[in-house]
């Protein structure tokens, strides 16, 4: 199926003002850390790009069911992935998780109470 020309754009365009909806709300969700990762740190997007997001909260959840609070509370017209870690997990997980690290690297901090 033949993609649209400059639908790539439009893509970045609309993760752009879907993240800075997300960023306004930030503040309001009882966060602690978030860092911005993936295509819209690197600038490579593609008509699949999305949202991805690490987390940094206190919260008893276990770690798979954690990510359920962002999907309700951001209601974002596209695709957000969040990854959402404990302060101790984040501490303690940064160099047992490769891909945590890198992301942490080379993300962009969002909000940092």
């Amino acid at each position: 199926m033949p993609m649209r020309v400059g639908f790539t754009k439009f893509r970045q365009e609309m993760l752009e003002r879907e993240l800075e909806a997300i960023e306004a709300m930030l503040p309001t969700l009882g966060v602690e850390k978030v860092i911005l990762t993936g295509d819209m740190v690197s600038g490579v997007y593609t008509p699949e790009s999305r949202i991805d997001l690490i987390v940094v909260q206190k919260t008893e959840l276990r770690f798979g069911r954690r990510a359920d609070f962002f999907s309700w509370h951001l209601n974002s017209g596209v695709a957000v992935d969040t990854q959402v870690y404990t302060p101790e997990e984040f501490e303690t997980c940064q160099e047992s998780i490769p891909g945590l690290k890198v992301a942490i690297e080379r993300g962009r901090v969002l909000f940092d109470a």
